[in-house]
């Protein structure tokens, strides 16, 4: 049995709308110990839960209310399907979205996929492909910088909500970011997304860090290894002389793995055995399993 505190913890719902559900619209019912004070089971935990989901998705609470846990699954399970059909195609769309700068309708259908798209199917067929295309059209020349940016501000906004740490995680946790001068974030976002399906408390700390302030807070929070991108080939030197600084200040073995077009060549030129290049999400998720 858990106190309300926990629940709200476990759940990401706070106290007040706890009790709003219970009050107002007998979504749940908690029994009382001795004091008067709410406990709930697991069970209950459970129903929250899938409560939290639909109500994330647009269902009113009051419609859902009164539906038993075998419903509630089946609306769950509607809105995998309904998204399921046509996913292939989202990727096409978000970006005929965003050339058209039609904001509200590229952030509308990202935001249903996010909801109702489980995190391997929503990395692997969205996310990713997503990714690939902005890069390939960004260097010849078909997706202007402001389309870049404007993808990756969305992307952003609607992504660090996944990679958002529950209140009770308290694991080491891996910094991803980018070095100094180096404004491009949609491969550390995929790579950040990858980590944490694969159960890795992730640390996203964002663009263009000094090399002094990534390595002060992978030593602060005991990281596990320290994850970076690099994608813009007119930086690749300032990047160079930035990972020779960060080499040196971090702890030692504390490993450093490189994404983006220029990590082969930062970690050839670089030759230090804690700094790898890292060019497909296979070979990370192994190096984030041995870490």
């Amino acid at each position: 049995m858990y106190p309300i505190k926990a629940v709200a913890e476990l759940t990401g719902i706070s106290a007040e709308t706890l009790r709003a559900w219970e009050r107002r619209h007998g979504a749940i019912r908690p029994v009382r110990d001795a004091q008067g004070r709410r406990l709930y089971d697991a069970a209950t935990v459970e129903r929250l839960g899938r409560l939290f989901r639909l109500t994330g998705r647009g269902h009113p609470i009051r419609d859902l209310a009164a539906l038993d846990d075998a419903a509630l699954d089946r609306l769950l399970d509607d809105g995998r399907q309904a998204a399921y059909g046509g996913v292939e195609l989202l990727p096409e769309r978000l970006l005929a979205a965003v050339a058209a700068y039609r904001v509200d309708e590229f952030d509308r259908d990202l935001a249903v996929a996010i909801a109702t798209l489980p995190l391997p199917v929503l990395l692997g067929r969205v996310v990713m492909p997503l990714l690939r295309e902005v890069g390939v059209r960004w260097a010849d020349g078909r997706l202007a910088i402001a389309q870049e940016r404007l993808v990756s501000s969305l992307l952003r906004t609607r992504l660090l909500a996944v990679l958002a740490p529950a209140a009770n995680d308290r694991r080491p946790r891996l910094p991803f970011a980018t070095l100094s001068g180096e404004p491009h974030e949609l491969g550390l976002l995929g790579a950040a997304l990858h980590a944490h399906e694969a159960g890795v408390a992730v640390l996203y700390l964002g663009t263009e860090l000094p090399a002094e302030e990534i390595a002060r807070v992978a030593t602060h929070v005991r990281a596990p290894g320290v994850a970076l991108s690099s994608v813009d080939p007119g930086q690749a030197p300032a990047a160079l002389a930035a990972l020779r600084e960060l080499d040196a200040l971090l702890p030692a073995a504390l490993p450093v793995w490189l994404g983006g077009a220029n990590a082969r060549y930062l970690a050839e030129e670089l030759r230090s055995p804690r700094i790898r290049a890292v060019t497909d999400p296979g070979t990370f998720t192994r190096l984030l399993g041995s870490a």
